[in-house]
């Protein structure tokens, strides 16, 4: 799956408990670990004694763990406890049945579609060099050379405003008034202009 040495291969189960009973009990938590995730492994670790590459002080090591699931949900809240819970990016392996999905926390936890064809590339200067890389795959920004905090605002950026942009459509498709629904449609056109100048960037 991974084209990573020997050395940072780790395999090692993780009990769920691990992480819930960390951040303290709450019943909603617990019931997204029980109820969404079958088994926890922790996959990989890429660090300077596995891969032979220079840590930085803003990325140290970083983790691969395999998330096996009983549905087929993004399970959202388990990946951010699990993020919060160690100190190093961990890039989330997601698994239901023959399906698999991406995901890394960088500001946002971001996620790629199920099955979406994916090549990681684990060669780098450094371990922050190699997430930054990793990060970009799963948004599919790999091309982009621009500053990497600037690449995650666009990104924020675009994704508020599709979800602005689809509630509105859902707005006009239910508005009466006739007025109100050029309104409306003015402020889409807005909208999806504002999305067209920040793509073609």
């Amino acid at each position: 799956m991974f084209d990573l040495p020997k050395k940072c291969f780790v395999n090692k189960f993780i009990p769920k408990k691990t992480f819930y009973e960390r951040v303290g009990f709450s019943s909603n938590i617990k019931d997204d670990f029980v109820n969404i995730i079958d088994k926890i492994i922790w996959l990989y670790k890429i660090s300077p004694d596995t891969l032979g590459v220079n840590k930085t002080k803003q990325v140290e090591e970083i983790e691969i763990f395999e998330l096996y699931l009983k549905i087929r949900v993004l399970p959202k809240t388990v990946i951010k406890i699990i993020s919060k819970s160690i100190p190093y990016p961990v890039l989330f392996v997601i698994k239901y049945k023959d399906e698999v999905c991406y995901s890394i926390k960088a500001d946002d936890n971001f996620f790629t579609d199920w099955n979406e064809q994916i090549n990681f590339n684990f060669k780098g200067i450094n371990l922050e060099y190699i997430y930054e890389q990793i990060v970009k795959t799963i948004i599919r920004e790999e091309k982009n050379n621009n500053n990497f905090s600037e690449i995650l605002i666009q990104k924020s950026k675009r994704e508020e405003l599709l979800k602005q942009i689809q509630m509105l459509k859902k707005k006009i498709k239910t508005e009466k008034q006739f007025n109100k629904k050029v309104e409306l449609n003015k402020l889409l056109g807005n909208l999806e202009k504002e999305m067209g100048e920040l793509l073609n960037g």
